[in-house]
Formats: C-alpha cells, structure tokens, sequence
C-alpha cells in the first residue's frame, strides 16, 4: 500500500495524531510506503517522527497539493483534519481510496466515511479519534500495530541541543486566547523556584504571538532570563524543548511537545479540558482546579477568571523540581 495521511494544520493536533501515525506504520503491509502531508509550518515536526518514508508539502493552491500528490502515486489517503478544503485536496488528485470523517458538506469526496465519535456518549482524548481512523484504512490494523505501550512511547528527540547548558523552558502563551494562559506573575513564581532548585536556567519560548506574554513573564522574573519568543523556528522551537530539564506551559502545543518528548513538565489548564486534549504521555503533568463553570472552552473569561486564580504556584513548581 502506498498511503498519504493528511496531517492536521496545529502543532498540538499534530502531535496528538502522532499514535496514530506509529500505528500505520507498524500496522501496514510489509512493503508498504507512508507519507504525510503537512503545511510547511509543521514539517519539521514530521521529520522527527520515526517510521515515515516522505513529507510532503501542501501548498495554498489545492491544485498544486493535488499535483503533489498525483506525483507520489498514492493508492488510499488518510484525511485527519475535518474541513471540506482537506478532502478537496485527494480527491483532485484522484486517489482512489479517500477516509475521513463525514460532515462539513464533504462527504461527496470521500469514499470511506467514519462516523465522529459523539459526545453524549462520554468524553475520551482526540487521539482516539485519530486512532479510529487509522483503524479504517483498508485491511485495518492488527492488534500489534496498536500496542498502548508503542504508542505513546516517548519519541527520541533527534534535533541537535541549541545550547551545552541546562535550562527550564517556559511557554507562558496559548494561540486558542486568554482563557488558556496562567497569569504571567505565577509563571514567573513557579519557574524561579523550579529553576533554583534545578540549578538551571529559564529560556522563555513562544511564537510571534506569544511576545506579549513571554515579555510580561520576563518582566515579573526580573531580568536574568533568555527570551527566545517569536526568534526561533519551528525545528529550533522543538530542540529547545525536546532537550530541557523541565517544561512549564499552558494547554498549548508546547505542552504537547514536551509530552511527545517524555520531558518532564507542568501544563496549566482553564478553559480547555484535559479528557479531551491533555498530554499523550504521562511525563507531563495537568494542574486543573475545576470550577463550576469549566470547561467552557471560551477564548476568554467573561468572569473572573476563577480556574486559573485558583492554581497555585507552589505544586507546580514542586511537580516541576521533582
């Protein structure tokens, strides 16, 4: 078989969708090739992860994804995110086999189509619902393929370490809004005594959004502290946490960066809820105080932001220190 999975478009789907990618490639037949492809912002994620043959680039005009795609010769294509453009895309390049969710006025395009798992039947992780994707290729997948404890293994950070020395990475932003990101003062109380006791440094990371944020928790720190916000790419983004002593952040895709690296870590979280989007591994820990009105997933609190309030500097740096 030669399958194309159509990666998800943000860093933290990306990187819950990543079992699903380890169970392709540990389920398909013997010969089989596996691509994946990706806006250029997350390439360089994919080219960490073990066990795919290409990564290919989409490119704002369908038609030229398509003759991307056309050229690979691709037999089935795998179609993770759910807009009507992600289906488009294969279908112009006239794959024969095409499975995705149904909905979004798009299932005319497809040719497997996988009912969405419904809320009203209890809450599981998004990366179930990769999962079940994967598991509707044609011929499924065998039971090997989907082994939890390959799955949601630590994948081994490959990039090379930007820095000889130790260092605390802190991700005080969120892209979603400022429903998800803890007040900069308690980013700041929670990295220096994590950082104290480690003996390391603080490396405050972030995309060019995140400048606000990383700048207000660089203030509270009072100096001392290297800003890297919106200076670095995405591969050097990756290193800076993939080869940290610890990671503090938010429920963001830092957060999710650290899991798939096995680093240790502490995400915050208000807004979101961690059943649903919460770290794939176990060495990033969730600091939630549940609230009457959470989850609910607004980008911001027309309140007083009582979830977030209620989240204490002290266990998370200590959680941080272990």
């Amino acid at each position: 078989m030669n399958l194309v999975v159509r990666s998800s478009n943000w860093l933290g789907d990306a990187v819950i969708s990543v079992p699903a990618i380890r169970a392709l490639s540990r389920g398909l037949p013997a010969g089989s090739r596996l691509s994946v492809l990706t806006p250029p912002k997350l390439a360089a994620l994919w080219s960490c992860i073990q066990g795919i043959d290409a990564v290919l680039m989409v490119d704002e005009n369908p038609a030229i994804t398509a003759d991307t795609l056309k050229a690979g010769a691709f037999d089935a294509a795998l179609v993770f995110p759910n807009s009507l453009r992600t289906a488009l895309e294969p279908w112009l390049a006239g794959i024969p086999r095409r499975t995705g969710f149904a909905g979004h006025r798009r299932s005319w395009l497809l040719t497997d189509r996988v009912p969405r798992h419904s809320r009203a039947a209890g809450l599981r992780h998004q990366m179930e619902d990769y999962l079940d994707l994967a598991g509707h290729i044609p011929g499924g997948l065998h039971g090997r393929a989907l082994d939890r404890r390959v799955l949601l293994a630590p994948e081994p950070c490959v990039l090379p370490r930007p820095d000889p020395g130790r260092w605390l990475a802190v991700c005080p932003g969120a892209e979603y809004g400022p429903a998800k990101r803890w007040p900069a003062g308690r980013f700041a109380a929670a990295a220096h005594a994590a950082a104290t006791t480690r003996g390391c440094c603080i490396v405050l990371l972030g995309a060019e959004g995140d400048r606000p944020a990383c700048a207000e928790a660089a203030r509270a720190l009072g100096g001392g502290v290297r800003n890297l916000a919106g200076a670095t790419s995405l591969a050097e983004f990756l290193a800076w946490l993939g080869h940290a002593e610890a990671v503090l952040c938010n429920d963001s895709g830092a957060m999710h960066v650290a899991a798939l690296f096995g680093r240790p870590g502490a995400a915050v979280f208000g807004s979101t809820e961690p059943r649903l989007t919460g770290p794939i591994t176990p060495s990033v820990r969730v600091f939630r105080e549940h609230v009457p009105c959470s989850p609910c997933f607004l980008r911001e609190c027309p309140i007083d932001f009582r979830c977030m309030a209620a989240v204490e500097p002290g266990p998370v740096a200590a959680a941080l220190s272990a």
